[in-house]
């Protein structure tokens, strides 16, 4: 079991990021071709409780994600439990024959980099734009943890104003005004 620590914030030009991430000694990680498929339970309701089960496919590599109600605050902060399958179609016709259906997809281009112990991820996200995204490691004091995201936050220029805590799907959902079974 692990707690994220992260924050997210819209970027005008993801290339100028990546040149600061760069100046200031970041490590390039490498590009990921990302497509998340957000699973709505028949029973619960997994928004509600602020929570959400995804199904992310980044090549031949599938991983199911647990995420739990965030904190509030700034920074994104919440429970994350993950596990990877060996086949995504078949792991999705199981979750359908459960109930569960697909009620968003979200699809980017990552490219990541690490920095003084955070990995930046710098998104092109479909029908969003740039994103800049800053986790830090999964261990350690959630307050130490969170002054490593601001700290590298402002160590490549964005500001605290910037923030969100939203998720991709929520953001698609106000830029679009549809619900979330209409993406």
């Amino acid at each position: 079991m692990g707690c994220e620590v992260e924050m997210k914030a819209p970027v005008e030009d993801a290339d100028i990021i990546e040149g600061r991430i760069r100046e200031m000694g970041g490590e390039f990680l490498g590009e990921k071709v990302q497509e998340d498929f957000y699973l709505s339970h028949p029973c619960r309701d997994l928004r509600g409780a602020d929570e959400a089960l995804r199904l992310r496919r980044e090549g031949e590599r599938w991983m199911v994600t647990f995420k739990g109600a965030r904190k509030k605050g700034n920074l994104k902060i919440r429970e994350e439990l993950e596990f990877a399958v060996g086949d995504g179609a078949v792991a999705l016709e199981v979750f359908g024959r459960l109930g569960f259906a697909v009620g968003a997809k979200v699809f980017k281009i990552r490219r990541e980099y690490s920095i003084i112990g955070a990995t930046i991820a710098v998104d092109r996200v479909e029908k969003l734009g740039g994103f800049v995204e800053i986790e830090a490691p999964k261990e350690g004091d959630e307050e130490e943890r969170s002054a490593l995201v601001e700290k590298v936050a402002a160590l490549i220029g964005v500001e605290k104003g910037l923030f969100t805590t939203s998720s991709y799907v929520e953001l698609l959902e106000s830029r679009s005004s549809l619900s979330m079974d209409s993406i």
